[in-house]
């Protein structure tokens, strides 16, 4: 990289810092530290990764990420200077101290000297979650991150730590460039086989790709798991979701007890790669030596399935059927998804996971690029909120303005604290459709399940849903700005999900967005009325019941969200007043006569079978359901809760098709 572009990047990296740190009304180092930890998840170089920062004598972390199969920790620690020039620097000694103090937070939380805090301390959750996973994690990493230029000129080595290895690695300003420049793909993975492996192949099929087939080692295959991780199926089911299900216990049985049938039994993996390096044998047989951009799109299960095997089973008989498809770099996002479309044979791949539903976010971004906001209260004139679809699109966009003068025009216009991604956009939407314990699983998952739930919809991406979109951005970002203000001491992600979840449900989804989005900020009374009910709900989350004492793991349970959603608080009068008007009962009653209670029996089916619904909803639709099919009207309250359950649902594409018959008429009608 060009020097004056890895300063452009360390000035551009400030920036973002100051942004986020006004977004999320935090310090600078926990800014910076959030800002990473959050980018490394949405691109698999780690997962569940929550910030807490901890300094004491000889101490230090700045958070941690434990892996859904519970067997890679990282342990992370920042530095940050607001910094930018070229002379700011860092030395080995500095990272080697830094990694030192990780350590020694690492073996004081094992050995319990580190006091313990309250269960509503987050370093508390933290210290709880590393000890419990320490017996029972593969890897262990510690990650030193820095905005300065570091000197080191090699990698370091594995540090030693009672007889177990842990892999140190450095991400600094020049690192993190590179990171970003790559864009919506992580840094390539290059798989390396001294060995070589003897392939077929075709000559170049066509411009845009060729094909080879060769047979991969279980060994080879569990070595690539272990060093990449989720990584190596970024392009496919990013998290291997534990072994279940009669596939994976099929390749389970079959590595415990017949390792050398499993080239015939499997059906083997497809990958693809930008670029193959090659050698013949003496015999002149081709060999791969080298494979760039290595990625697994189908067969995901297999890998990550030989990986634990290996464990508990020894897998040196094992052998893989690997299809390589050598794809154009500029054609990977184009053919990979079809490549694994066709290919899975094994589970369902769904359009979330092949990123089908990447025209959502394609037409979010366009609209979001034309769609001006009015002025409010931060910014005085008309602006853009700039969806940044792929990591580094707005630093390219302001590189791309050649003078500076162009590039704070464009500032000016696209500002950077309205910059939002796909994982907050889907905190955003997923907190709003009352599902506060899905977000409280960290980004990556909730975008994941998001983008699963997107599937089953039928989202208009149009200027209101942007506009309405950007008023529940408002929301969310003003409550983390009020509930950073009440200094609970911690899990404060989880309370800001928590209450935006509960406001909304309180006010049964009747908050006016509309009028968010024409005052760019939410109003006084609003505002009054969360940083009561914020209260409420920080004292629930941090309150677990029975023997739970870990308050992360709570957040995570929809029961939490029944203990926050049956607060006794209703909105007060003048929040009330400025809520949008409701259907009158009547209203509510004329629907009801027009539906069948098969209507209502699918509603609540789809509600389950789509997520949107907890189960106090689904309990309530199904009331609803049993009244009508005794000839009864159900009552008003529960009527009106059903109501706006059921016009949310047909927003999203809902169509009842059960067929009923009305009570006391015999006539059989059919919905669709």
């Amino acid at each position: 990289m060009h020097e004056s572009d890895l300063d452009f990047y360390a000035y551009t990296l400030l920036e973002e810092v100051r942004a986020y740190a006004e977004i999320n009304d935090c310090d600078p180092q926990e800014a910076f530290a959030g800002l990473v930890l959050e980018q490394l998840a949405n691109d698999g170089l780690t997962e569940d990764a929550t910030v807490v920062r901890f300094k004491d004598h000889g101490v230090e972390v700045s958070g941690f990420g434990l892996s859904s199969d519970d067997r890679t920790l990282d342990l992370f620690v920042t530095n940050y200077s607001p910094r930018a020039d070229e002379a700011h620097k860092i030395n080995r000694s500095d990272i080697e101290t830094a990694f030192r103090r990780l350590e020694n937070f690492l073996s004081r939380s094992l050995s319990g000297v580190l006091a313990k805090k309250d269960p509503s301390s987050e370093l508390s959750g933290m210290i709880q979650a590393v000890v419990d996973s320490y017996p029972r994690v593969d890897k262990i990493r510690f990650v030193f991150i820095s905005n300065a230029r570091s000197v080191l000129r090699d990698s370091l080595p594995p540090l030693q730590f009672q007889g177990r290895e842990i892999l140190r690695d450095v991400w600094d300003l020049r690192r993190l460039s590179n990171w970003t420049a790559s864009g919506s793909r992580a840094e390539p993975i290059v798989a390396e086989f001294p060995a070589g492996l003897p392939c077929l192949g075709t000559a170049t099929t066509t411009e845009d790709y060729s094909v080879l087939l060769t047979i991969v080692s279980g060994s080879d295959l569990a070595d690539l798991y272990s060093r990449h991780g989720a990584r190596l199926l970024e392009l496919n089911v990013r998290s291997f979701l534990q072994v279940r299900g009669s596939v994976n216990a099929g390749i389970q049985r079959t590595l415990r007890e017949h390792p050398e049938r499993f080239l015939a039994y499997n059906n083997g993996i497809a990958a693809t790669a930008s670029a193959v390096d090659f050698d013949t044998d003496k015999s002149g047989q081709r060999r791969i030596l080298r494979i760039h951009d290595l990625q697994v799109v189908n067969g995901g299960q297999t890998t990550a399935s030989i990986h634990h095997a290996r464990r508990t089973t020894d897998i040196g008989a094992v052998l893989v059927q690997m299809k390589l498809t050598v794809v154009s770099p500029d054609r990977l996002d184009e053919i990979v998804p079809k490549i694994s479309a066709y290919s899975n044979t094994q589970n369902r791949v769904t359009a979330s996971d092949l990123k089908a539903n990447a025209g959502f976010h394609v037409e979010v971004e366009r609209i979001m690029r034309t769609l001006w906001a009015p002025p409010g209260p931060i910014h005085d004139s008309d602006t853009h909120w700039f969806y940044e679809r792929a990591r580094g699109q707005y630093a390219n966009a302001v590189a791309a303005e050649l003078t500076r003068s162009r590039q704070k025009v464009f500032k000016t216009i696209n500002p950077a604290d309205q910059k939002f991604t796909k994982s907050e956009l889907a905190k955003f939407e997923v907190s709003w459709s009352l599902r506060p314990y899905q977000v409280s699983l960290g980004a990556e998952k909730n975008f994941t399940l998001f983008s699963e739930w997107l599937d089953q919809q039928n989202i208009t991406v149009d200027k209101d849903y942007c506009r309405h979109l950007v008023a529940k951005a408002i929301l969310f970002r003003r409550t983390d700005k009020i509930v950073a203000r009440q200094n609970f001491g911690g899990y404060k992600a989880n309370i800001v999900t928590y209450a935006v979840a509960k406001i909304v449900h309180a006010t049964g989804a009747r908050i006016d967005l509309d009028r968010i989005w024409r005052e760019q900020d939410i109003s006084p009374v609003l505002a009054e009325a969360i940083t009561d009910l914020c209260i409420l709900v920080q004292k629930v989350i941090t309150s677990p019941p029975g023997n739970m004492t870990h308050v992360g793991e709570w957040a995570k349970k929809e029961d939490c969200w029944d203990a926050v959603r049956d607060i006794d608080w209703t909105p007060p009068p003048p929040l009330d007043a400025e809520l949008i008007p409701v259907d009158s009962y009547a209203a509510d009653v004329d629907a009801l006569n027009d539906s069948q209670a098969g209507d209502w029996q699918d509603l609540a089916a789809w509600g389950a079978t789509t997520g949107t619904f907890d189960s106090h909803q689904r309990s309530t639709v199904r009331d609803v359901a049993h009244a009508l099919s005794q000839g009864n009207i159900p009552a008003g309250k529960q009527l009106r809760a059903a109501s706006l359950l059921m016009e949310l649902a047909r927003e999203r594409g809902f169509c009842p098709t059960r067929t009923t018959t009305r009570p006391g008429t015999g006539i059989t009608s059919r919905n669709a």
